[in-house]
């Protein structure tokens, strides 16, 4: 079944490069999370509206920013150029550092005013699916980041894991709300745990693109 799936695509010059080409197929990849990106994006910006909620109108421009990262790596498939590859490094990672401190700013501003909302049981699904899905594409990131070793690929990696670990709280932020006890307490304490705990992941994958974009320039000096 897929020796014929195979030989299905080499015979076309698009499936013949998607087979042959590392290079291509991981821009390919990231084109699609990137799309993926931006409708949830959009989904959580309309779900902003709807509630009235700060939370949900950050990760609308959490998302779409992620989206815009990818974008930014998606164009470097024609360029094929070491240095832009360098700078796109260091300049997603600057955005991942404002991303970090814009989540720690939103966590802080829901303590000092707490709004309590249950969300339907459909919104509740479409969260956790999205979250595993993209825990899915993160893990496969994480694995050809280690294979391969090249700058797209990290990347691409630490905007998965920002995007995973942004979900997560997320997910655990909207079961509490929908499913957790009346306990403010109980609330506030998971959710600040939480929020530190993805604060510091993003700020770290930040700080680590921005210091091996320029430590790959010394190298290649």
């Amino acid at each position: 079944m897929n020796k014929t799936i195979k030989d299905k695509l080499a015979s076309t010059k698009s499936g013949n490069r998607f087979l042959s080409d590392k290079r291509f197929r991981t821009t390919l990849f990231a084109a699609g999370s990137m799309g993926f990106n931006l409708l949830y994006g959009i989904f959580n910006g309309i779900l902003g509206i709807i509630y009235a909620s700060l939370w949900f109108i950050t990760m609308c421009a959490y998302y779409l920013t992620l989206g815009c990262m990818r974008l930014a790596v998606v164009t470097l498939d024609e360029k094929n150029n070491k240095r832009t590859e360098r700078s796109v490094m260091c300049h997603n990672g600057i955005a991942m550092l404002f991303l970090a401190v814009v989540l720690v700013g939103t966590v802080t501003i829901s303590f000092l005013y707490p709004v309590s909302k249950s969300y339907p049981v459909t919104v509740m699904i479409a969260i956790a699916t999205y979250t595993f899905l993209i825990a899915a594409f993160a893990i496969r990131n994480a694995v050809c980041a280690h294979k391969e070793h090249s700058l797209i690929t990290i990347t691409l990696r630490n905007i998965s894991l920002a995007g995973v670990a942004a979900s997560m709280l997320t997910l655990q932020r909207s079961m509490i709300a929908t499913f957790g006890s009346e306990d403010a307490d109980f609330a506030n304490t998971m959710n600040g745990i939480s929020g530190l705990g993805v604060f510091l992941i993003v700020l770290v994958l930040g700080i680590s693109m921005i210091i091996q974009g320029r430590e790959r320039k010394v190298d290649e000096r």
